[in-house]
Order: C-alpha cells, then sequence, then structure tokens
C-alpha cells in the first residue's frame, strides 16, 4: 500500500445516518411500477386487440397471409412505408398505443380502488376490533408514551387480533386512516417483557413514520395483479403459442420464443424487486427505531431470540423472501453503512427492466408528445428518468456513505458493466428486433455485436460519470444547507445525457441497417466499421442542435465546478448551524475529521489540460518528423497506408490524443479522479493533434505523393484542419470516457491482489 492511500483507507470516523440521505426503498418502487404497469398495460391490450380482430370477422388466414407477404416484399418495400402498406395490408387490431394507454389508466384505476378498499376487508376477514378503553390502561398508557416518541403527524388507530397468540404487530390502512394492528400475544408480552413490548409497536410506528406503508400495499397489489394478468397468462398460452406459430408460419417461432424469454426475465425481475421492497423498507424502520433509542437495545435482544429459531416448513431462498433475516438485520443496527449498499444487481436489474419496457414507454411518449421520429431524446425521457434517476441516485447514495467512512467506492466499475449488460440483454426482448428475424430482415451479427457495444457504452459510461462526480462533490453536498439539491442537480445532469444517449442508441439499432445505401468511403470499410461509421457521421459530423451542445459543454463543466462549489460552501459554512458532516452521521465527529470529510478531492485540472497539451504538441512533432522522414527518404509506409485508408491521419490522430490521456491519468489522482485527468488531458491534446497529423500528411506526405494520389484527391486545405479538429477531438473524447475509467478500474483491482496484507 502506498504512503499517498494511506489517509484515506484510515479508520472509519462513524456511520452514516439513515435518513440523511436519500431510501433505497424507492428506487426499487419505482423500479416495480415502471415494469409492472408497462407490462400488464402491453398484455391487456393484447388480449383487447386479438379478441375485437376476431369479434369483429377476423381470421387466421389473414394474419399468417399478411406475415408472408411481409416477409417476401419488405426487402423491396422498406425504404416506401407506402408502398409496402399497399402491397401487403396487415391485419387491423386497433390503435396499439391508444389500447395500451386505455390499459394502463384502467389498471391503475384498479390499483386505486383495491387500495382504498383493503384496510378495510383486511380488518374484516382477521376479525380485528378496536383496542378496548377500558381495562387496558397501562396500555394505553404505554401506546400513547411511543406515539409521542414517534412524533407522528398522523392519527393512528390501535386495533387487537384476539385470535394471534404470537407476539406481533402490523402497520397499514390507507392515506387518512392509520392502523396499528395488536396481536393479543403482543398485549401479553406488555406484562411480561415491556421493554420488547415496546420494541416491536415502535417498529411499526417506525413504518408509519417512515411512510413506507402505502409503498407496501402497492407493491403487493401490483405484484398479485401481475402474476394475475401476466405470468398465469403467459405461463397457460405460452405452449400453445409455440405450436400454433410453428404449424401456421415457422418463422414465427423464434419470435414468440422471444417474447416469452422477454416475459419471463420481466417476471423474475418483479418478483425480486417486489420482496426487495419490503425488505428494504423493514430495514429502514429497524434503523429508525435505533435512531429513536439510541441503538435499540431491546429491538437487538428481540432480535436476537428469533435468530436462534428455525422456522419449520419450507424455506424461500433469500432474495424471495418479503423480510430480511434476523442475522441481517442485526447486522444493519450495528453498521447504517449495510443500508447504503448499490451494486451490479441494482444496475442489473434497472438497466434490464427499463430496456425491455423502453420501447412501449418511448412509443407512449412519441404518442403524447406527437414526435416524428423515434431517435428524439425526447422519446427517452421516461425511461431515462427511472433507469438514469434510480441508477444516479444509489450511485451519489453509496459515493456519500462510502465518504463518511473515510473511503472509496470501490463498486463503479462492477456496476458500470452490469449497467451495460442489463441494457443489452433487454433488447432481447425488443419487439423490432424479434420481428426482423421473422422477416428475414435482421441485421448481420458483426452489426448487432456493434450497436450492444455501442448501447453499454452509454450505460457504463453513465455510471462512471456519475461516480466520479458524486465523488469530487461529496465535500460540497456534506456542508451545504441544502445538499438534496446538490444531489438532485447531478442526478438531473446525468439523466439529460442518458435521455440523449439512449435516444441515439437505440435508434441506431433499428433493424434493416444494410438496406442503407452509404455513401463513400464508409460503404467500402468492413461491415461493422461501416455500420459505427454511419452511427459516427449521424451523430457528431452532423451538427447537433444547440442544446445538446449546451448539455456536453455542462455535463464535461460540472466536475469541473466542484472546487469552486467547495470555496463558496467554505464561505457560507461559518454562520450555518450544525454545519459539516456532523449532520450525516449518528455521532459528532473531531474537527480534525470534519476538515478531512469537508477536503475536496485533488483535482488538478488545469494541470491535466496543460500536460494534455504539451504531451499532444510532442507527439504532434513526432508526427511531422516522421512524414517528413518518409517523404524524404522511405516513402512506402504512407503510400500503402493512403491506398488503404484515405483518411488515416484522423484515425492516428485519434490513437496518439488517446495515448496521451491514457499518460496523463497515469501521472494524476487514483479512481476516478484518475480517469477525470485523463479524460481532461485527451482534450487538451485534441488542441492540437488533429491539427498536427492533418497538416504533417498535406505539406510533406501529399507533397511527396502529388494531389492526384488516392490519398490526396483534394489540395492541402487548412479550412478542413481547423473543422476537423472538434470533431476528432469531440470523438477521442467520448473513447476516453469509456476506455480510461475501464483501465483505471483494472489498474486499481491489480494493486490491490498485488498488495501486501
Amino acid at each position: 500500500m502506498s504512503a499517498a492511500s494511506a489517509p484515506e483507507v484510515g479508520a472509519a470516523v462513524g456511520m452514516p445516518h439513515p435518513f440523511r440521505l436519500p431510501s433505497g426503498t424507492s428506487l426499487r418502487f419505482a423500479l416495480l411500477i415502471l415494469s409492472t404497469s408497462t407490462a400488464m398495460a402491453a398484455q391487456l391490450a393484447g388480449i383487447v386487440g386479438v379478441a375485437a380482430y376476431f369479434g369483429l370477422g377476423g381470421d387466421i388466414g389473414s394474419i399468417t397471409g399478411g406475415l408472408r407477404c411481409a416477409a417476401g416484399h419488405f426487402r423491396d418495400t422498406a425504404t416506401d412505408p407506402g408502398k409496402f402498406a399497399r402491397t401487403c395490408p396487415q391485419p387491423d387490431f386497433g390503435n396499439e398505443t391508444v389500447l395500451e394507454l386505455a390499459a394502463l389508466a384502467t389498471l391503475w384505476l384498479a390499483v386505486g380502488v383495491v387500495y382504498w378498499l383493503l384496510p378495510a376487508y383486511r380488518i374484516r376477514r382477521r376479525r380485528l376490533r378496536p383496542l378496548p378503553v377500558d381495562g387496558l390502561a397501562d396500555i394505553r398508557r404505554t401506546l400513547d408514551e411511543l406515539v409521542a416518541v414517534a412524533e407522528l403527524r398522523c392519527r393512528v388507530c390501535f386495533v387487537v387480533d384476539w385470535r394471534a397468540r404470537e407476539p406481533s404487530g402490523l402497520a397499514f390502512g390507507r392515506v387518512g386512516r392509520r392502523q396499528v394492528m395488536l396481536s393479543a400475544g403482543l398485549l401479553q408480552l406488555h406484562r411480561r417483557d415491556p421493554e420488547a413490548f415496546r420494541a416491536i409497536v415502535l417498529h411499526e410506528l417506525a413504518h408509519l413514520r417512515n411512510r413506507d406503508v402505502d409503498i407496501a400495499f402497492v407493491t403487493l397489489i401490483c405484484y398479485r395483479l401481475f402474476i394475475v394478468a401476466v405470468a398465469i397468462p403467459v405461463a397457460v398460452t405460452a405452449p400453445f403459442a409455440l405450436l400454433v406459430g410453428w404449424l401456421l408460419f415457422p418463422s414465427s417461432v423464434l419470435f414468440q420464443l422471444l417474447q416469452i424469454l422477454a416475459q419471463c426475465a420481466l417476471a423474475v425481475t418483479v418478483a425480486v424487486t417486489s420482496t426487495a421492497v419490503l425488505r428494504s423498507r423493514e430495514l429502514y424502520a429497524d434503523a429508525r427505531v435505533a435512531v429513536w433509542t439510541r441503538g435499540a437495545p431491546s429491538l437487538r435482544r428481540v432480535l436476537a431470540a428469533q435468530h436462534g429459531r428455525r422456522p419449520a416448513g419450507h424455506r424461500l431462498p433469500p432474495f424471495l423472501r418479503p423480510h430480511p433475516p434476523a442475522a441481517k438485520r442485526l447486522a444493519a443496527l450495528g453498521d447504517t453503512r449495510l443500508l447504503f449498499g448499490f451494486g451490479p444487481w441494482e444496475a442489473f436489474g434497472l438497466a434490464l427492466t427499463c430496456s425491455l419496457v423502453y420501447e412501449r414507454i418511448a412509443q407512449w411518449t412519441e404518442e403524447a408528445a406527437r414526435l416524428t421520429h423515434r431517435g428524439s431524446p425526447l422519446a427517452a425521457v421516461l425511461p431515462s428518468v427511472v433507469l438514469g434517476g434510480g441508477v444516479a441516485m444509489g450511485i451519489w447514495h453509496a459515493v456519500l456513505a462510502a465518504r463518511l467512512d473515510r473511503g472509496r467506492w470501490e463498486g463503479a466499475h462492477r456496476t458500470g458493466l452490469a449497467m451495460a449488460a442489463g441494457l443489452v440483454v433487454g433488447t432481447f426482448g425488443d419487439r423490432l428486433q424479434s420481428t426482423a428475424l421473422v422477416l428475414g430482415d435482421a441485421d448481420p451479427l458483426p452489426v448487432q455485436l456493434s450497436w450492444w457495444l455501442i448501447l453499454g457504452a452509454v450505460g457504463y459510461g453513465f455510471v462512471r460519470w456519475n461516480a466520479a462526480t458524486a465523488r469530487v462533490w461529496a465535500p460540497v453536498v456534506l456542508a451545504g444547507r441544502r445538499p438534496l439539491l446538490l444531489v438532485v442537480g447531478g442526478c438531473a445532469v446525468g439523466v439529460a445525457l442518458l435521455s440523449v444517449g439512449l435516444g441515439h442508441a437505440y435508434a441506431a439499432g433499428i433493424p434493416g441497417f444494410q438496406l442503407l445505401s452509404l455513401p463513400r468511403p464508409l460503404n467500402l470499410l468492413p461491415t461493422p466499421l461501416d455500420y459505427l461509421g454511419y452511427v459516427y457521421s449521424t451523430a457528431f459530423v452532423l451538427t447537433p442542435p444547440q442544446w445538446v451542445i449546451a448539455l456536453i459543454v455542462v455535463a464535461v463543466g460540472f466536475p469541473l465546478a466542484a472546487r469552486l462549489g467547495a470555496r463558496l460552501s467554505a464561505r457560507r459554512r461559518a454562520g450555518a448551524p450544525a454545519a459539516g458532516p456532523e449532520r450525516f452521521l449518528l455521532q459528532a465527529v473531531s474537527a480534525e475529521d470534519t476538515a478531512a470529510l469537508l477536503a475536496p478531492p485533488r483535482l488538478r485540472s488545469s494541470a491535466a489540460l496543460g500536460h494534455g497539451v504539451v504531451f499532444g504538441a510532442a507527439a504532434g512533432l513526432g508526427l511531422w518528423l516522421w512524414h517528413l522522414f518518409c517523404a524524404l527518404v522511405v516513402p512506402w509506409p504512407i503510400a500503402w497506408v493512403g491506398k488503404v485508408f484515405p483518411v488515416y491521419q484522423l484515425a492516428l490522430a485519434a490513437l496518439l490524443q488517446l495515448a496521451v490521456g491514457f499518460v496523463v491519468a497515469w501521472r494524476h489522482a487514483r479512481g476516478e479522479l484518475r480517469a477525470l485527468h485523463g479524460i481532461l488531458g485527451t482534450l487538451g491534446a485534441g488542441l492540437v493533434l488533429p491539427l498536427a497529423a492533418i497538416t504533417a500528411r498535406d505539406h510533406f506526405a501529399c507533397v511527396r505523393w502529388g494531389t492526384g494520389h488516392a490519398a490526396c484527391r483534394v489540395a492541402p486545405d487548412v479550412a478542413f484542419a481547423v473543422s476537423a479538429t472538434p470533431l476528432v477531438m469531440t470523438w477521442t473524447a467520448g473513447l476516453a470516457v469509456l476506455l480510461i475509467p475501464v483501465w483505471a478500474a483494472l489498474r486499481d483491482r491489480g494493486r490491490r491482489r498485488v498488495a501486501p496484507m
């Protein structure tokens, strides 16, 4: 271990306060709502559309005939939708978007009705009775004390389940009418062990204080509706759909299989997410009791007694249990850092779900906003808010908690890879991709791999950008008067970036790439490079809107503004009550620890840019000397390269610019900050390297060859060199955002493996 890393890996300052940072329960709940709503709306709309089609006289022959016609004529008519519609009229299943939105509204109306009536149904089914007024004065007095401790803003009605002999409680109810059920065994426990009684009741009151009762109710309702509306119909009809599809239209079997696998993946995600929501709320209720009672010693004793018992009967796997095991609850009471975990599985689940439902949500957004093309970033806003907002908030959550522990969040690399994998795996449930397979219009495997690389790069780069930004801004957040505003601002910038990235990435993956007629020299390259060149030309060469340029500038400048934010917060900190990180910790810390937590990480942006310019100028000088040597002595290297790749100077400039970025990253700080320095060094090198590479070829190689050479079809043009510089710099900076953080993470991982114990 190096001496530079010793201060950061020192002893922990203290456990973070569980309610000063956003809760992870809301993140999982938003994922559940998105996945269940979209899946149920699509399933019910499909059933209604098919029923209406057959009810109005439609038959199977029209469906199979339309599919056969589409498979036979799609290549000839794909570029002309009007001609395709006239040649192969398709069966009318109604306006799909209207049906899905109507189904979505109907479903949420049903959820609202069930939510409103469920508390009364539960009281009647379990025969709950109000707590008697007479005869239980001691219990009444204790309950009043506990309600005062909880500082609830709502009126609580206590009811009793006289048939339950085990000591237990349950918080339930709806808005405006909250209830807490006390079992008969719990009332008897008040006489035998008053402290255990107080711990159990406080745990139920903590659910009301955390406002997670409605979350639990809606979670259970949505999960059971999903089982009835999606899981059971898919399980029953899947074998018949495969059999009928194989008999009527054999090529549709693959489509049916992919859709079934997508539904299964969604069902697994819904099941795991719903139980994760319920487990998370239990841990946060325990944490609330610990805050109220300064450690919850009585609750620890109750959980320790439960930990020693072995429940009878079959036990579900840990990820499907609605309640966390007693051992985990005890561990979370002793170490609140367990509440702030965010890792690969959460990111993978979010990305997988959003990728599976992206197509339909984007279609709804397009219809609502009357967008004209699928590639608009506005079509990706809603999925990006849930996906990007959830992942970004989880990253800030973990980074801030690690900062309070005097450490560094180590999961950025694995979480980024998991998010990239989730986005890629979710594309197998895309209806456009599945339909393209049936019609024989699917892109070749190299193009698919290239598209998955682009989509994965968007997810990975998003995670690494948020991790680096959160780490740089962590001291400012800990010192700010309104820290949540800074966190929300950082997440909002990331969500906007993700919306643009996903909008372009999903549009680039529309099947039928081989139908496009591409300009030269793109059509001279192999298929994967041809595809990547097309994506690059549409995404970077064409001038983007002004608001996209402004967003990129904000995204680049936001991490760099952290030092200015630290200075401003330092000026305001002196007069702010309870300033500093103490509000985020369960106990006070010393002045030295406070100063260490509020010290901003070393971000030498000016030095990184300067080093990039210096190293880039040296590399540019080397290019000039090499071209001069080739022009005077051995011209065959540049002559051969120029025939094969006429614009080789741009690729050469990009590679050297990227190499400079790696050198600058190696010379500067650790972890995400090293990656930031490397990206800044790449931008600094981009100010001189493209210009040097273009002029080196124009003024030396082309002078040797003559302007009639294949690589010198035009005379040397300084204007082209100036205009190409920002394009090459932007494209290379994008590669640096992807590659340099990967290198930094792998290097740190290797250093940890070889570090002495």
